[in-house]
């Protein structure tokens, strides 16, 4: 078979200018596809990456609002080949009008809009603030660790703050969620260190062990807690009262650790236990065998019975049996 020059001049300017699907319909359509293009959201419509070129205005118009693809998320590119968009997008096309496209790889952005500086700081301001503080704590935090950018979609979105871990003080971890309508976007670290002051006890002067605390050995002063743990930390007039376990020096911050409640009872001291039988109660003299806080389980001796039996601390000087005791 012999081919004419002008059919070979034909075939190869198809191969040039594009590929041309010949269907039944008579109406061409020619598309042009861009080397590059942006979008907002996260579809891509045929008209955000093409030009589209038809004798009738409705077809240009179907063909413009046709999803063709999801985006990349906000910020990122992806690549679009249209071969493989016309074979799993536009073939059904084909067979209503003649169609020409050209052969290219796209490159689709979705644009983003870069979170300002001072907008995070007044976000985490703002959370941190929100967050729930021991009395007459005061906060002082800075940013240690942060993306040099941070990129938002340009469409509706929010973002909130959360806690990455438990810390609460120091270097504490914080997740930033950038939220779409349905669901989240994105996750974004960042670190911040946060410097705690609050009202301490400090001691003012050597306290000996089993030494009622009180305001003339103890001063509540602002000291910074940024290294201590929550377990150390208490409100200071909650101490007022207690015993000191240990001796403590002047200027030592007390902490739950150095003191105990002082005992309802005491070794050797008399007591009562009170027996219990529904409506009706009896009680017994007792002389207590240890110290003991209310709800300890101590010994003592029933003066009644001159035995010694287990009983529980209940308040002050009142004691009840302990079951097989």
């Amino acid at each position: 078979m012999k081919f004419r020059p002008a059919d070979i001049v034909f075939a190869f300017s198809l191969l040039i200018v594009g590929t041309r699907i010949a269907p039944a319909g008579t109406q061409p359509v020619s598309i042009r596809f861009l080397d590059q293009a942006e979008v907002d959201g996260e579809i891509i419509r045929l008209g955000d990456i093409a030009r589209i070129m038809a004798g009738e205005e409705k077809v240009v118009a179907q063909l413009e609002t046709l999803e063709v693809a999801k985006s990349a998320a906000f910020g990122l590119t992806r690549l679009i080949d249209s071969d493989m968009l016309f074979a799993h997008v536009l073939k059904p096309w084909a067979s209503k009008y003649q169609m020409e496209f050209d052969h290219k790889s796209i490159h689709v952005t979705t644009r983003a809009d870069v979170f300002p500086n001072d907008s995070l700081a007044a976000l985490i301001e703002k959370f941190l603030a929100a967050c729930s503080k021991a009395p007459g704590q005061k906060n002082q935090w800075e940013v240690a660790r942060a993306p040099s950018r941070i990129l938002v979609p340009v469409t509706a979105h929010s973002l909130e703050l959360s806690f990455s871990g438990m810390r609460r003080r120091g270097k504490v971890e914080l997740n930033l969620a950038v939220r779409g309508e349905t669901r989240v976007l994105r996750n974004l670290q960042i670190t911040v260190n946060i410097r705690v002051e609050q009202p301490m006890a400090v001691a003012t002067k050597l306290i000996a062990p089993e030494t009622v605390l009180g305001p003339d050995n103890l001063s509540i002063e602002m000291r910074e807690t940024t290294g201590m743990d929550d377990q150390s930390i208490i409100d200071p007039q909650s101490l007022m009262g207690k015993l000191a376990k240990v001796s403590i020096t002047p200027g030592r911050l007390v902490t739950p650790r150095l003191v105990t409640l002082p005992p309802a009872v005491r070794r050797g001291q008399g007591a009562k236990i009170v027996f219990r039988n529904g409506n009706v109660s009896v009680v017994a003299e007792a002389v207590c065998r240890q110290d003991g806080i209310t709800g300890q389980i101590i010994m003592a001796k029933n003066l009644a019975s001159n035995r010694l039996v287990r009983v529980r601390v209940t308040g002050d000087g009142i004691l009840e049996p302990v079951p097989g005791g």
